[in-house]
């Protein structure tokens, strides 16, 4: 079952926790991409990412199965409890709006997956996301007006986030030279509470156990009590 975005638990919300183990990436492109002739074969391409170069993260410079894909000045890092991907215009719709380039198929979205977010002593439970300029939480965003950015995320389950690459559209930053300046900053926090321990047990007894413990204590005191 999926989990939406900026979903609220009830108790012991996390405000900043770490990433502590290896984070896979992939990258899924089930059309292909849109400046090839019929998009071309598909793209299923996985990379991970160590905790020692979460701040290096995935970028065309650094190669790799992810890397290879991205643009000059693309990137996906982590930091903190938070996922930053800079995505930038690829190509352009038959609007002419500038969009990625990375092609759903089937009902299937173009998308980043990123598994296996683990933080210690807490379970996810929701994400927040925005798309300001340089990972910021206000000021300039990069995408069209018309696209939400709470759309383009999903908690697909408890160590599992998308965002829909093919649903991009980019704002029109107008500069001259195309479309190659469109970009947008996207700053996925993640939302946490403190895990139970062991998992499904928060150590309150049931009703009919605790109904038990209380009569033995009353007895327990009667007969004290007696013995006084």
């Amino acid at each position: 079952m999926a989990f939406t975005g900026a979903l609220l638990a009830c108790c012991a919300l996390s405000a900043h926790a770490d990433f502590q183990s290896s984070i896979t990436v992939s990258l899924i492109s089930p059309g292909g991409i849109s400046n090839i002739p019929g998009g071309g074969p598909p793209i299923n391409a996985v990379q991970i990412v160590s905790p020692l170069n979460f701040g290096t993260g995935i970028t065309y410079a650094g190669g790799g199965a992810v890397g290879t894909w991205l643009l000059d000045n693309e990137s996906i890092t982590f930091s903190g409890d938070t996922i930053r991907v800079r995505s930038y215009a690829g190509d352009s719709n038959s609007a002419g709006a500038s969009i990625t380039g990375f092609l759903g198929f089937g009902g299937e979205h173009a998308r980043y997956v990123f598994d296996g977010l683990s933080i210690a002593g807490k379970t996810i439970v929701g994400l927040s996301v925005t798309t300001f300029d340089d990972f910021l939480t206000s000021g300039v965003s990069g995408l069209a007006s018309s696209v939400s950015a709470a759309s383009l995320v999903q908690l697909v389950d408890a160590d599992t986030v998308s965002l829909y690459l093919d649903d991009i559209v980019f704002a029109d930053r107008g500069v001259n030279i195309g479309n190659s300046e469109d970009h947008a900053d996207f700053l996925i926090t993640l939302i946490t509470r403190d895990a139970e321990t062991p998992p499904g047990n928060n150590d309150v007894p049931e009703p009919a156990t605790l109904a038990l413990l209380m009569a033995a204590a009353l007895g327990a005191g009667t007969a004290r009590r007696r013995r006084g």
